[in-house]
């Protein structure tokens, strides 16, 4: 059995442009992939992205702290600046601000669509301000109906 030598030349080219667009599919895939949007690491990548303009007022006695991403969970820090925690009780402060934050988050489109319906529970946390914590709140998809 004699090898065509007409045709070695296109199938060594063919095998070489196969072997490089599988290695650049490989290198590239993770690039042009959707990030699971309960990953850790999409979630730590959106709280860096709040992170920068941190730390914010959201009014007179609320800051916006650091926020931090876990496998399936987004954490907002806020620190109450002029209550100390002794003044507060942290069971009914909970119970006074849960459904604020949930009927908040499962209104706004932002928390709503890019994480609630993703399964990714936003959690809120309270410190007071000398940054002891007060309460924390967890708002799930399924507090929402999703």
């Amino acid at each position: 059995m004699a090898i065509n030598r007409n045709l070695v030349k296109p199938i060594v080219w063919i095998m070489v442009g196969v072997f490089t667009a599988s290695t650049v599919w490989w290198a590239v895939s993770d690039y042009f992939a959707k990030a699971d949007p309960r990953s850790a690491r999409h979630l730590r990548e959106v709280a860096d992205q709040i992170n920068r303009s941190m730390p914010v007022m959201i009014d007179k006695e609320t800051e916006l702290m650091p926020s931090a991403g876990y496998d399936g969970m987004l954490v907002y820090n806020y620190r109450l600046v002029s209550y100390s925690a002794s003044q507060i009780d942290p069971r009914k402060f909970a119970a006074g601000v849960k459904e604020k934050v949930t009927q908040s988050a499962c209104n706004r489109p932002e928390t709503r669509d890019d994480f609630l319906k993703n399964g990714v529970t936003l959690r809120y946390s309270y410190f007071d301000k000398d940054n002891k914590h007060i309460a924390t709140v967890d708002v799930t998809p399924a507090a929402c109906g999703f």
